[in-house]
C-alpha cells in the first residue's frame, strides 16, 4: 500500500503501529517522505522499515535505500500480476508528486517488470546493486501466487535473495486496476505450497525466508499459511479496517468516504483511525494463534511451518461437485520430496562476497613522496633524436614521481646521433636509456642547469 493509494494518515497511522510492536510497515512503490525517516519519538515512529523498489522507481534515492531495513522489489502484485502499479491523475496531488519526483495531476503508471527485469540473471543483479547500496538491509523480492511460481521462487533463492513474498489475487488498492482486482491471480494456498515444496525439494529452504500475503485477517488464515510453508505473514486489508475502511470499492475514484484511500483534503480529514487500534488488533490476533497452537500441542510457531499432515480436506456438503476434488498435492509434505532437509528460513545466510568489491577493499596508506626533485641526469643516446617532444611520450612513463608532480619543470636534453638520418624513428628497445645522479644535473626544476646544452 504505497502513498498515493492511501492518505498519508494512514500510511504513517501503519507505520507507528508497527513500528510499535516490532513489525515493520512497507512504503509500497510510492517512495516515503525523507522527513519521516528521523526518530524523534520512539512511540510515534513514521519510518516505514521495508522500502519498496519497483519498475517505476518512483520516490527511488540513495537516500531512500540507505534509510531501510529490507528492500523489496516488486515483481509481481497478486491483485494484477502482469501489471504495474497505476495511480490515476486526479489522486496524484503536489505531496504525492513531490515524493515520488514527478508532476501534480500525471498518471503514474509502472510498467510491466519484464521491461527491466527480463531474465532471473537481471534480477540477480539488481539484488546485488541493492544489497551494496544497503548492506544491512535484507533483500525480499515479490512474486504472485501462479502455476509455476515455485520455479520461479527457486531461481529467485539462486539469485541470492534472502527473502521472497508470495502474493495472493485477493486484495488490492486504489493503484489497481478494476479488471485485475476481479480476473486475475490465483489463491495464496497455491502459491505458498508450491514455493515450499520447490524450495525443499532443491535445498533452497534454509536461504531464504517465505512470506505470504493476501487477504489474511484471521488467526486461521495464519495457522494455514503456517502448514504450507510461510515463516511470515503481510497484513494489509485488516489493518485498514481496523483503522476505518468500510470496504466501499471506491479506492481507484479518489471519493472514500472515511479519509483511508483518498487525496482529497476535505475527505481526509474523516480519518479516525489510531494506532492503538491496530496495537490492539495484533496482540488479540496473535493470543488466538496461541491458544489455536496449544489445542495441536505445538510450543513453538517454527515447528508449525510445513506441517501439512495437520490439514483436512473438508468439502462442502451443499456441493456435491466440492468431493471430486484432489488436495494430494497441495497438502504434501515437502520433507517427503527431500528428507532431513533444514527448512528453518533463513538460517542458511546468502553470500553476496561483498567482501571483494573495490570499495570494501582496505589498501595501505601511500608512502609520502619527498618535496624535493631528485637531482638526476637524462641520457639518451638515439638516431637524430634532438627534439623534447618526440620523447615527452615515453618521458611521461619513466619520469620519477616528483618530477610529474612539478607543473613548471623544464627537461635539457644531450643526445648523440649516430646512424642515418631515416632511421630515427626506432622502436624504444632498439635505444639505450639510462638514469645517473652526477652532480651536474641534466633536469631539475624550475629552470635548465647551468651549463645544459
Amino acid at each position: 500500500m504505497s502513498f498515493g493509494s492511501i492518505s498519508l494518515e494512514a500510511h504513517t497511522t501503519l507505520a507507528k503501529a508497527m513500528n510499535r510492536v516490532g513489525g515493520k510497515s512497507n512504503t509500497g512503490e510510492g517512495g516515503e517522505d525523507a522527513e519521516r525517516w528521523a526518530v524523534r519519538d520512539p512511540l510515534n515512529n513514521q519510518r516505514s522499515a521495508i522500502k519498496q523498489v519497483a519498475s517505476g522507481r518512483f520516490g527511488v534515492t540513495a537516500a531512500y535505500l540507505a534509510n531501510a531495513d529490507e528492500l523489496q522489489i516488486k515483481m509481481a502484485q497478486g491483485a494484477k500480476p502482469g501489471e504495474g502499479g497505476e495511480l490515476p491523475g486526479h489522486k496524484v496531488s503536489i505531496e504525492i508528486a513531490k515524493t515520488r519526483h514527478s508532476v501534480p495531476g500525471v498518471g503514474l503508471i509502472s510498467p510491466p517488470p519484464h521491461h527491466d527485469i527480463y531474465s532471473i540473471e537481471d534480477l540477480a543483479e539488481l539484488i546485488y546493486d541493492l544489497k551494496c547500496s544497503n548492506p544491512k538491509a535484507r533483500v525480499s523480492v515479490k512474486l504472485v501466487s501462479e502455476v509455476g511460481v515455485g520455479i520461479v521462487a527457486a531461481g529467485v533463492a539462486k539469485g541470492k535473495a534472502e527473502h521472497i513474498t508470495i502474493s495472493g489475487h485477493d486484495g488490492g488498492t486504489g493503484a489497481s486496476s478494476w479488471t485485475g482486482i476481479k480476473g486475475a491471480g490465483l489463491p495464496w494456498e497455491l502459491g505458498i505450497s508450491e514455493t515450499h515444496q520447490v524450495l525443499v525439494a532443491n535445498d533452497l529452504r534454509s536461504r531464504v525466508v517465505l512470506q505470504c500475503d493476501g487477504q489474511i485477517r484471521t488467526a486461521f488464515d495464519v495457522l494455514v499459511a503456517a502448514m504450507l510453508g510461510a515463516d511470515e505473514f503481510g497484513f494489509s486489508t485488516a489493518p485498514l479496517i481496523v483503522l476505518g475502511c468500510i470496504m466501499m470499492r471506491k479506492c481507484h475514484l479518489n471519493t472514500c468516504p472515511v479519509g483511508v484511500a483518498t487525496q482529497d483534503p476535505e475527505l481526509r480529514k474523516k480519518f479516525e483511525g489510531k494506532p492503538e487500534y491496530l496495537v490492539n488488533y495484533l496482540f488479540l490476533l496473535a493470543e488466538e494463534i496461541r491458544q489455536e497452537m496449544a489445542k495441536l500441542g505445538i510450543k513453538k510457531f517454527q515447528n508449525l511451518i510445513g506441517r501439512t499432515e495437520l490439514l483436512r480436506f473438508k468439502p462442502d456438503s451443499q456441493n456435491p461437485k466440492a468431493g471430486l476434488l484432489d488436495y494430494t498435492m497441495i497438502l504434501c509434505n515437502a520433507l517427503s520430496l527431500r528428507p532431513e532437509t533444514n527448512i528453518i528460513g533463513g538460517s542458511v545466510p546468502q553470500d553476496f562476497q561483498l567482501d571483494n568489491r573495490l570499495d570494501n577493499k582496505s589498501y595501505p596508506p601511500p608512502k609520502p613522496y619527498s618535496t624535493a626533485i631528485p637531482r638526476t641526469r637524462l641520457r639518451c643516446r638515439s638516431p637524430s633524436l634532438t627534439s623534447t617532444a618526440r620523447l615527452a611520450p615515453l618521458l611521461a612513463i619513466i619520469s620519477p614521481p616528483g618530477l610529474a608532480r612539478m607543473g613548471s619543470t623544464k627537461i635539457s636534453l644531450k643526445s648523440t646521433s649516430k646512424g642515418r638520418p631515416d632511421s630515427r624513428f626506432v622502436c624504444f628497445s632498439q635505444r639505450e636509456w639510462w638514469w645517473s645522479s652526477r652532480a651536474t644535473p641534466m633536469i631539475t626544476s624550475g629552470k635548465a642547469s647551468p651549463g645544459a646544452k
